[in-house]
Parts: structure tokens; C-alpha cells; sequence
């Protein structure tokens, strides 16, 4: 093969990696501390036979934490790149899975509990969705960001929670 056209395919290949990683518009891609994670999961009553979602799930960390604690998690995020690491690091969970897709076309009507780490625009637009959605009882968080018509039933730092009604 010619050598220009295997640095221009590897241009490419790059480009395509680094645009993955970051797609996405609604939220950058900031871990939380496991630390933090444990808590506020345990707080919302996460356990065995609850079902999970994280929206935006970056690295799974979320999704895995809440695997370990017995709930059925299920992590949805927009770069490909991201969900195949996450994959990878939860490959020995059963209850963990992550899907490959847009957050504000998936039906949250099944969840429990759902974990959201969005800047401003994402979290207005998904306040309507969830409101209409979600069962009553079920939960949510927010991390940093948190609806603006909601009121949150107890708050941990950073982390808001919230009942459906």
C-alpha cells in the first residue's frame, strides 16, 4: 500500500476516535469519584430488583457501581467509544448494559431510579420527559446541574434527588 494512503487512513481513523470520545453536546465528559458515586446510590436505594438507568453514561462507572449494589443498570451514551470501554469494563456483570444511543429517545417509563450528570440544556430537556414518563415513586439525581421546576425531596453536595409523582 502506498504510504500516503496509509498515514491519510490513519488520519482518518483518528478523527473518527476523537470524534466519538466527544460527542455529545449536552454534557463534557467529567468522572465523578467513586466515593461519591457509592454514596448517593446507596441513598436513592439502589438494591436488587431496581432498575437503573444513567444518561450520559461516559465510562460506565455509574452503571457498574449500581450493577455491584444488585440492580439492573443500564447506561445510555451517545460516543461509541465510550460504550465500548464500558463494555469491556463491565464484562463480568450480567445486570450491566450499555446502549449506544440518543437519551432523549429512549422510554424511562420501567425506571426506578435515573442518574444524570448533564449540563443545563440537557437537564431542561428532559424535566417534561421524565415529569410525563416516570411511575410515581420512581427517583431520580442529578449531579451539579438540577431541573429548574423539580423539587428535590434531599440533597448530598452536589447531588440532587427527586421523586416522580
Amino acid at each position: 500500500m502506498d504510504l500516503t494512503l496509509i498515514i491519510s487512513f490513519g488520519i482518518l481513523l483518528g478523527c473518527i476516535i476523537s470524534l466519538s470520545w466527544f460527542a455529545g453536546s449536552d454534557a463534557p465528559y467529567i468522572p465523578t469519584k467513586m466515593d461519591q458515586i457509592r454514596k448517593i446510590l446507596k441513598l436513592a436505594g439502589i438494591k436488587k430488583g431496581k432498575k437503573f438507568y444513567e444518561l450520559g453514561s461516559g465510562d460506565g462507572r455509574v452503571v457498574i457501581a449500581a450493577a455491584k449494589l444488585g440492580a439492573n443498570s443500564v447506561g445510555i451514551e451517545q460516543s461509541l467509544i465510550r460504550i465500548l470501554i464500558s463494555h469491556f469494563k463491565s464484562s463480568s456483570l450480567k445486570n450491566a448494559r450499555f446502549i449506544h444511543g440518543n437519551i432523549f429517545s429512549k422510554n424511562y417509563s420501567d425506571a426506578d431510579i435515573i442518574y444524570i450528570f448533564l449540563l443545563t440544556k440537557g437537564i431542561k430537556k428532559l424535566e417534561g420527559k421524565l415529569k410525563r414518563e416516570l411511575k410515581k415513586g420512581s427517583m431520580v439525581i442529578t449531579q451539579t446541574y438540577h431541573f429548574p421546576n423539580w423539587k428535590p425531596f434531599t440533597k448530598m453536595g452536589e447531588f440532587w434527588l427527586y421523586r416522580a409523582s
